[in-house]
């Protein structure tokens, strides 16, 4: 977590937030690319404090939580475990817990090489997220905050994706176009 650090003042991690923003934004451009290719989002978030920010947040982008425990095998043994035939395209934990316990959702995303973004705190090892956001994931505002960027980033790569088929324009010519292109800065 240290290149991500900007310092300490009162035995309290700063985090550097250019390195935020600059995470951030490659976090989105990922996030606006797999959902217009139709991808399969997952959002993931085990803390108590946000099961319902998740769950609200998934719903209104259409797709799919886990708010609950993370049962093993869930990606790396999906058609005995639970009768999946597809595995997400991309994760996003919400919450990642602290300093290696029950980081089993990570190590499956991971060992499954399914692309993840997180949000990192001081107390958490960003080796396994293949995105991370360094940034506070115990706030309740700063989870807001995060899954408001996320729900905007999604629905708008839904919207171009609607528009574009409605309007019979090639594939190549649409994600040149349209999401390299697109004004990250109305989302932050």
């Amino acid at each position: 977590m240290k290149p991500y650090l900007f310092g300490t003042r009162e035995h309290q991690h700063i985090i550097d937030l250019n390195q935020t923003v600059k995470h951030l934004r490659l976090a989105l451009n990922v996030l606006s690319h797999i959902t217009y290719r139709a991808g399969i989002i997952l959002f993931v978030s085990t803390h108590p404090q946000f099961e319902e920010l998740t769950q609200y947040t998934a719903r209104e982008c259409g797709e799919y939580f886990v708010t609950r425990r993370w049962r093993g095998g869930t990606l790396t043994n999906p058609l005995m475990l639970t009768g999946m035939t597809r595995v997400p395209d991309l994760i996003l934990f919400l919450h990642l817990p602290s300093l290696g316990r029950n980081t089993l959702a990570v190590k499956e995303a991971a060992q499954a090489n399914v692309p993840s973004i997180g949000i990192v705190d001081s107390d958490c090892n960003p080796n396994l997220i293949m995105y991370p956001i360094p940034g506070n994931d115990d706030s309740p505002s700063a989870v807001e905050l995060y899954c408001n960027l996320f729900k905007k980033a999604i629905l708008n790569a839904k919207e171009v994706r609607q528009l574009r088929r409605s309007a019979d324009i090639p594939e190549e010519k649409i994600v040149n176009e349209d999401l390299e292109n697109a004004n990250l800065d109305e989302l932050l």
